[in-house]
């Protein structure tokens, strides 16, 4: 029998028959992870309450014949029951599902990004610093971790330090006011919006999320990151339309 054991955290769950669950789990050292819960549905199930979304353990999973993984055991490390209670806490933390399911590749373990994503969810229940601050700080270091780390440090075109900048969403950081003439998909930000960037990308997940903004930048980083993800993932996030309703 393969059998594997590793930490996770369930990010999709989806009904198979009456009893069983087919669950995804991010995992620290196999990455995205398809496994069948048997017989999880039933009330007095041991897979119950370790193969819901947002939940946080250590699985043991074993291959069948058909090669899929199966639960076989599973140690509940954190439920974050308190998200699932919340309409505002619940919509942050679909959010943080669905976007690190999507930048998440099969059977390819990204760890930084599995640190960030527990790191964030605690983050969340704690209502520790605001909730679409804490989002920001999510996408920022999350797209960093998958190949597209902004260039907040000079001008992309040109290479110079300047003042003063705008954010091209194209070339993926800060131009200078000279070349954001010659640019299409430029933002005009504030220094501290840079600064905010330059922070949140330089320290660790462990210090990050300890800090307020006002409200000019927090706006600011909205418009980019939200800009900035469509354009280089080309994708659209069902969850961040709600967040933006609320």
């Amino acid at each position: 029998m393969n059998e594997i054991k590793t930490k996770g955290i369930v990010v999709s769950e989806m009904p198979i028959g009456e009893n069983d669950k087919r669950i995804v789990i991010i995992t620290k050292d196999k990455g995205k992870i398809t496994a069948f819960a048997r017989g999880a549905r039933k009330t007095n199930s041991m897979f119950l309450a370790g193969s819901q979304l947002f939940c946080y353990g250590e699985y043991i999973l074993y291959k069948g014949k058909s090669s899929s993984y199966n639960v076989k055991q599973i140690q509940i490390i954190e439920s974050f029951h308190g998200i699932r209670k919340d309409i505002d806490l619940l919509a942050y933390g679909l959010y943080v599902l669905e976007f690190a399911t999507f930048i998440t590749q099969e059977n390819v373990p990204n760890k930084p990004l599995m640190k960030l994503m527990l790191k964030t969810l605690q983050i969340l229940v704690r209502k520790v610093i605001d909730y679409d601050l804490t989002m920001r700080i999510f996408e920022l270091k999350a797209m960093s971790y998958i190949g597209y780390t902004p260039n907040v440090i000079n001008c992309v075109n040109c290479g110079e330090q300047y003042d003063k900048y705008s954010f091209s969403i194209k070339l993926g950081g800060i131009v200078c006011k000279n070349c954001s003439n010659e640019q299409k998909y430029v933002i005009r930000i504030n220094n501290s919006t840079i600064y905010t960037m330059r922070y949140i990308l330089a320290t660790s997940v462990e210090k990050l999320f300890s800090f307020q903004v006002n409200e000019t930048i927090k706006y600011e980083l909205t418009l980019i990151m939200k800009k900035y993800i469509e354009y280089h993932l080309n994708h659209k996030f069902k969850s961040l339309d709600f967040l933006l309703k609320l």
